[in-house]
């Protein structure tokens, strides 16, 4: 116990001490000194892999990289190294209809209903190109449990379409926001449409070779000698492999490194290359003429993170093959630094200190303490999804016991809550305990009789999905 709380002793201090070192806006080698220590502190808690590049009215300040491209065959990431994007892609995908706008192929009032893709549902004819791009149409988010049992079956936009095309609406068009890959998806389909191009094709000639991207494609190259593997970052701070486990599309992928990344963007915001530099509603969909935009990405072994500051002329973008958003746990401490001088302390993952602690303190004081010291600890974040993943990581290892343990110190939490159930009743589908899986299930419909799990599409045998149940709003999913 001493040297667990020495440990955490040593590393709150060392972790504080450049971020209250300074107080004014840095210089340039102020802020190269910081974004070497920031990086290299989430390097050496095992996390961060990948690639940084600072840039100031388009003059390299500061570039690196970290970790391994690829770790079996212990080639090092470099400058050159291409990453998944991960949601980044959306700006892409905003650019290329911002473009048939211009083109007048589109506007941003159309609506759905004008594409004919099959969209039934209440209040669906309200939904316009703009409440897509704004996550604004009422769609909800695509990790139904259908897609996550298996998502690479998922392989074209007809088929992602076909997933929820048929679910019901989750407010009505424009009234509330909720966060849609799906969303993007539509969009995907309606560029196809509108244009009678695939949207990789789109891409390539619209973008990639207007700004230059010589190192971007759709999708991977796994014989390119800069193309990345992908690592997720487990809760004993080690990388395991994960290789690519969803198709790109609209709402997400790309590969690309951090030079051709800096160009798109410096594209965008500084020029007339993709889209009319001038024209009010390109200015407004990126915030051009605010202080900054930020874009960020992540999914199992891929984050990504750019921010534009718009006011100093500084670009910051940080590309990984390691996850848990680390890319912008990064560039957000660096813009913080560039802008005032100081950043939040770095801190490791809130997963992966919560098993510290399980494993130092034994299961007993992890039920009675935890708790406390995740607040005490500084940690804001949600504690139930912190434990949810932590307890579906373990059951990945198969690390049965620790796993339940988990899984019912979340169940004593909050034990209101029907995706709790659902967790528990995973963790026993995992084990190969189907019955004790469904049983402890119905402890969830009976909280939420139209409840549908997030991981089993059958609930477990408890009935058919032949009509989608409500949204589950509490939200202890696993990555």
């Amino acid at each position: 116990m001493l040297r667990f709380i020495l440990l955490l002793t040593c590393l709150y201090v060392s972790f504080n001490k450049v971020a209250h070192a300074q107080s004014s806006v840095p210089n340039q080698q102020d802020i190269i000194n910081t974004a070497q220590d920031i990086a290299s502190q989430y390097h050496q808690l095992g996390w961060f892999s990948g690639s940084i590049l600072i840039t100031k009215d388009n003059n390299e300040v500061f570039s690196a990289a970290y970790g391994y491209q690829n770790m079996n065959q212990a080639i090092p990431n470099s400058i050159q190294t291409r990453f998944n994007l991960g949601s980044i892609m959306k700006d892409f995908t905003k650019v290329l209809i911002l473009q048939q706008v211009e083109l007048g192929k589109l506007s941003l009032e159309d609506k759905l209903s004008q594409f004919d893709l099959g969209f039934q549902q209440d209040d669906a004819q309200h939904i316009t190109i703009q409440h897509l791009l704004d996550h604004r149409s009422g769609l909800r988010d695509i990790f139904v449990a259908e897609y996550r049992q298996n998502p690479m079956v998922f392989d074209t936009l007809e088929k992602k379409l076909a997933l929820l095309i048929d679910h019901p609406l989750l407010f009505v068009p424009g009234t509330e926001r909720n966060y849609s890959n799906y969303g993007y998806v539509v969009l995907g389909i309606i560029l196809e449409k509108v244009s009678g191009k695939p949207f990789g094709r789109l891409l390539q000639e619209n973008i990639f070779d207007r700004a230059k991207m010589s190192s971007t494609t759709l999708t991977p190259i796994h014989d390119h000698q800069h193309q990345s593997t992908r690592y997720t970052y487990l809760y004993d701070s080690s990388l395991q492999y994960v290789g690519v486990n969803e198709h790109p599309g609209p709402d997400g992928g790309l590969e690309s490194n951090v030079t051709d990344l800096h160009k798109f963007y410096r594209a965008l915001f500084y020029s007339n290359t993709l889209l009319t530099n001038t024209l009010a509603l390109n200015r407004q969909s990126f915030a051009m003429d605010g202080p900054h935009w930020g874009s960020y990405g992540g999914g199992r072994g891929i984050s990504s993170a750019v921010e534009v500051d718009l006011t100093m002329g500084y670009q910051v973008v940080v590309l990984a093959n390691s996850d848990n958003l680390i890319a912008e746990r990064i560039s957000g401490r660096i813009l913080s630094f560039i802008k005032t001088g100081k950043y939040a302390p770095v801190r490791q993952l809130e997963k992966n200190f919560a098993y510290d602690f399980y494993q130092n303190q034994g299961r007993v004081k992890f039920k009675n303490q935890f708790q406390k010291a995740y607040k005490d600890n500084g940690y804001d974040r949600f504690i139930g999804r912190t434990l949810n993943e932590l307890g579906m990581e373990l059951l990945k290892t198969q690390s049965w016991d620790s796993a339940f343990d988990v899984f019912e110190y979340l169940v004593s939490l909050f034990p209101k809550a029907p995706q709790v159930y659902d967790s528990l009743a995973f963790a026993y589908l995992s084990k190969g305990d189907t019955e004790k899986a469904k049983r402890t299930f119905t402890k969830s419909l009976a909280l939420k009789a139209d409840f549908n799990s997030d991981y089993v599409k059958n609930n477990y045998g408890h009935r058919p999905l032949d009509k989608p149940g409500t949204e589950n709003t509490f939200d202890v999913s696993g990555q």
